[in-house]
């Protein structure tokens, strides 16, 4: 029963979304199959009447008529059966090709839809080669489907039935203790080879998803000279793949023996039982043939049934990590929407300088029980100023920018954006009013132009071209032979620091936002540039609610508010010229980043 259910699931998910031309052509190539499988079982009872036929001869009668009609509806049984089955591929290749096109959409959306904490628990390439180990389980649940269950069911059937109108009892109880005997093996086994190949599945996942991680970290690996331990890794996880593998054929040669003795058992019992009753004058010599060929066609169907079984438990083994993505909640909101409609997003850009405040009250937050991040937070950001938070690493200020994201959730409080708590808002709404520039800069191995396209929705280029030139960055595109279309490489290695951090500003610059959030956005800037940029940066959110998270305290001197955090909480808070004056936490940062000169 837990192997139908998840058998069950299986093909709901794979047909989920599946439209009518896909439906048909499923439908006719079942069909296909049908009629197929009730040729083949019809093909040997013409056999037999012919056989029947010449061996009747009389010199008082010419059986050849009756030989030919016979030997003609054979053909045309074979003929057609073997059609039936070309024709097959067509239909089921073209509607499994758009059921598996619907079903990366479907994943991938999915997959961009989970939560963060899902993705830091996650390897990239695990995922990959999840989508691509479920397209594989899926081809081989679609081939058994079409080609064995479906045809072998009817052709089973309809032998069933010749053989009980031949009147032998011995030999129909044969074949049904025969296939008995078959049901109760596949039973038997199933559950190892199922087992089995869930272990092929998850260790193939594994060997794939760090050879992807150490390509993409290759440059690390190359620094440090880790080529031997990343290889040594990589090796001992393949290794126990293949070991997994050879496990999985050993128990599919166990249950392939068993089959072969019931086999080998049932064609000596019905070789026996056949000649006895032609010795005895109750069957014929196309009669015998029937018999055994029957016994060899029903065998067949039997075989290729308990084939079936033991690979759909190989593909449900590898469609199941699939399944687990799929069925892991998404990031949700109270009203359902999948983001604010155009409407808003007309609104939204008709009114660029509408400001929003922020508020953190009594927030919490801990990734783990023994270590709160974030303690009791409370912090008011008024609409229209510039908020400056700094503190000590680890002290819990990029985590704020998540929390305003809803890319994490806290354990206790609240956050609210013009006194309406962002957890009731649509999550795209939300991060459609918001711009931030990452401590991390990822970039997207594209253009440049596409890399600062991404921050807005079918901008054009006068647009990009606007957002890098208030980055400082339009006279270093316009001098590549390539210009915008210039291509950054994996993650943008192809540039430097500070050329990936201005992208990451032009993007937030194109967005348009209603709240900028720049995290330490000009670390990676030299000087002059530095001093550029935080004057295009002040003009544009001018009348904009910003956050600047920073250490370097120079760049937020001149911010309205700074907010000093320890120890997950707020522990000073004023402008530049009050905190000074206060001697705290603040003053003592200030005056040992100016003894340790430029920064």
């Amino acid at each position: 029963m837990p192997a139908f259910r998840d058998f069950s699931l299986a093909l709901r998910v794979l047909f989920g979304g599946a439209d009518r031309t896909v439906a048909w052509r499923l439908v006719a190539a079942n069909l296909l199959a049908l009629a197929a499988g009730a040729l083949a079982g019809l093909a040997p009872l013409a056999l037999k009447e012919m056989i029947d036929a010449a061996s009747q001869v009389t010199s008082a009668q010419s059986p050849a008529i009756s030989i030919a009609g016979f030997g003609a509806a054979y053909l045309v049984c074979l003929s057609i059966g073997r059609l039936m089955t070309e024709l097959r591929p067509l239909l089921v290749g073209t509607a499994e090709q758009c059921l598996y096109a619907g079903l990366r959409r479907r994943y991938f959306k999915h997959v961009l839809a989970l939560p963060l904490d899902f993705h830091l628990g996650r390897r990239t390439g695990a995922l990959v080669h999840g989508l691509q180990q479920a397209i594989s389980g899926y081809q081989i649940l679609m081939f058994s489907l079409v080609n064995s269950v479906v045809p072998v069911l009817v052709e089973g059937v309809t032998v069933a039935i010749v053989l009980i109108s031949l009147g032998l009892p011995a030999l129909t109880a044969t074949f049904a203790a025969t296939a008995i005997a078959y049901v109760m093996a596949v039973a038997l086994h199933t559950g190892d080879l199922s087992a089995t190949a869930r272990a092929v599945s998850k260790a193939s996942i594994d060997a794939n998803a760090l050879l992807s991680d150490s390509l993409i970290n290759y440059e690390p690996i190359k620094c440090f000279g880790a080529e031997h331990k990343t290889l040594a890794s990589f090796v001992r996880s393949s290794s126990l793949l293949e070991c997994c593998w050879a496990n999985l054929q050993r128990r599919r040669l166990r249950l392939g023996l068993t089959v072969t003795m019931i086999f080998s058992l049932s064609m000596i019992t019905s070789l026996v039982i056949a000649s006895q009753a032609v010795a005895a004058g109750k069957l014929s010599v196309g009669g015998f043939v029937l018999a055994n060929l029957y016994m060899v066609q029903l065998m067949r169907p039997l075989e290729m049934l308990s084939t079936a079984v033991r690979d759909l438990s190989q593909g449900l083994a590898f469609v199941r990590p699939l399944i687990d993505v799929l069925q892991t909640p998404t990031e949700t909101t109270r009203d359902n929407q999948e983001g604010p409609s155009s409407d808003e997003k007309t609104k939204q850009s008709n009114n660029p300088q509408r400001a929003v405040s922020l508020s953190f009250r009594g927030v919490q937050l801990a990734f783990d029980t023994e270590t709160p991040v974030l303690k009791d937070f409370n912090l008011d950001v008024p609409a229209g100023r510039s908020m400056a938070i700094v503190g000590a690493s680890g002290c819990g200020k990029s985590s704020l920018v998540r929390l305003l994201l809803r890319l994490c959730v806290p354990q206790a409080g609240t956050i609210l954006m013009d006194d309406v708590e962002i957890d009731t808002m649509p999550i795209a709404a939300l991060r459609a009013m918001i711009a931030v520039v990452p401590q991390d800069v990822v970039l997207f191995n594209t253009s440049i132009a596409a890399n600062i396209g991404i921050g807005k929705e079918g901008a054009t280029q006068d647009q990009i071209a606007d957002a890098a030139r208030l980055a400082e960055l339009h006279d270093f595109i316009t001098a590549l032979p390539c210009g915008y279309d210039t291509m950054i490489g994996e993650r943008g290695l192809k540039l430097s620091g500070g050329e990936r951090q201005r992208i990451a500003l032009a993007r937030a610059i194109l967005r348009n936002p209603l709240v900028y959030v720049f995290d330490e956005a000009s670390s990676m800037l030299d000087g002059p540039t530095e001093s550029a940029i935080l004057r295009n940066l002040k003009k544009i959110s001018t009348g904009r609610t910003t956050i600047t998270i920073a250490h370097r305290l120079s760049a937020i001197q001149h911010a309205d508010e700074i907010a000093v955090v320890a120890g997950g909480r707020v522990v000073e808070q004023g402008d530049h010229a009050t905190l000074l004056a206060r001697s705290g936490a603040y003053a003592a940062m200030w005056r040992a980043q100016q003894s340790s000169g430029p920064n």
